[in-house]
């Protein structure tokens, strides 16, 4: 069922209807477990194991202008809680993500456009096979030429320079050639982008259209052939509508399409389920080097309140607990902590452990070698 919206707890006692089947995802969940004991059965529902309390009636509702996790007590047939009843930071149970419709700000993202920005002529100048020398392209009367620095027989090793007589040659080392596989298409895309972004002040990456074309010249193989061949024809009807070269829908648009075509679209899924299940293990560093990889990955941002639930589920139990317990952590403060805050107060507690262990482990030592010479 969804969830109710119970408007604003007080310290007077409020009904709260629970649920009848398993509906919330594992990340709000985390070790809150469903029981099913029949339709209407008032015992049918979700519950937490504590060290405090075994078998803990709980529901996930919709109150105070936000959802929250909140202790059940039974009153009759009926269940009821109020504001006393509310768990906070709880590693146990989850929240969110922002990823999910119900978070209260999630956006759904934007369908890609299928109206495409404009072209010139020096698209149709577009050499089918980059590693070809003196194929010119022409773009708005400026001639741009496009030569080979590459003799390597790998793919992946060919580089391109485009040489602009007004700005100079673009700086840095280009994309490598792309021939269609899925595999290495968002590696691609990055490497444009730094490339791009390292030449922004340059003509040839200052127009929309421009970043389109050279793009799309680092892009050979049978199976991205039809696919360049199909973008040619529509920017070529953009160009008929009158749509300029400056147009940022141009590029943009360009890329979804790219994305549609060559990307794993559940890549994001996957890596948000894969941020759900991520667990410490002895590398602190390897743990937070690879949850933000997933959080990015997943376009779940660091800070939000699902994300940190998520951190404090991910972390060793005992780092946890020792960091809601320090005494810099205040859970009724306005402004929660950050993730850089709970990532610095994690390595804190990490230091301590490990100093912990070595003083654990010479104080051991030194009473072996105190019994062993005793007479």
């Amino acid at each position: 069922m969804a969830t109710i919206q119970y408007g604003t707890l007080s310290n007077k006692s409020k009904q709260i209807f629970r649920r009848q089947q398993d509906d919330l995802p594992a990340h709000v969940t985390r070790d809150a477990y469903f029981e099913d004991q029949g339709l209407e059965n008032p015992n049918t529902g979700y519950y937490l194991d504590t060290p405090r309390r075994q078998h803990l009636p709980v529901e996930f509702i919709q109150a105070d202008n936000t959802y929250l996790w909140v202790q059940l007590h039974r009153y009759n047939d009926t269940w009821i809680t109020n504001q006393g009843g509310i768990i906070r930071n709880n590693p146990d149970l989850g929240w969110w993500l922002i990823i999910n419709p119900q978070h209260p700000d999630y956006k759904q993202e934007a369908s890609v456009s299928h109206t495409i920005a404009a072209v010139t002529t020096a698209l149709q100048q577009l050499p089918t096979h980059p590693n070809t020398p003196d194929h010119p392209t022409i773009m708005e009367g400026q001639q741009e030429d496009i030569n080979v620095a590459t003799g390597q027989a790998q793919a992946d090793a060919q580089r391109i320079n485009i040489v602009t007589h007004s700005n100079g040659t673009l700086k840095g080392n280009p994309p490598f050639i792309f021939t269609g596989d899925r595999n290495t298409s968002r590696k691609f895309i990055n490497n444009f982008d730094l490339w791009r972004l390292l030449n922004q002040n340059n003509d040839t990456m200052k127009k929309p259209l421009s970043c389109v074309v050279t793009l799309l010249s680092y892009m050979d193989g049978d199976k991205v052939d039809a696919w360049k061949e199909e973008q040619m024809h529509i920017l070529e009807k953009a160009a008929n509508d009158g749509v300029q070269d400056t147009d940022e829908d141009l590029w943009n648009d360009f890329i979804g399409r790219f994305k549609n075509a060559f990307t794993n679209q559940n890549q994001r899924e996957e890596s948000y389920q894969k941020l759900c299940k991520l667990k410490q293990e002895e590398s602190l560093d390897d743990f937070f080097a690879k949850f933000k990889q997933l959080a990015f990955e997943a376009g779940v941002p660091l800070d939000d309140k699902g994300t940190i639930e998520t951190l404090k589920h991910g972390l060793n139990k005992g780092f946890t607990s020792a960091i809601i317990n320090s005494p810099t952590f205040d859970p009724t403060a306005d402004t929660p902590w950050t993730f850089k805050e709970w990532e610095e107060q994690a390595r804190k507690s990490y230091l301590k452990w490990k100093v912990a262990a070595k003083f654990t482990q010479k104080t051991r030592q030194g009473l072996f070698q105190t019994f062993k010479l005793a007479p």
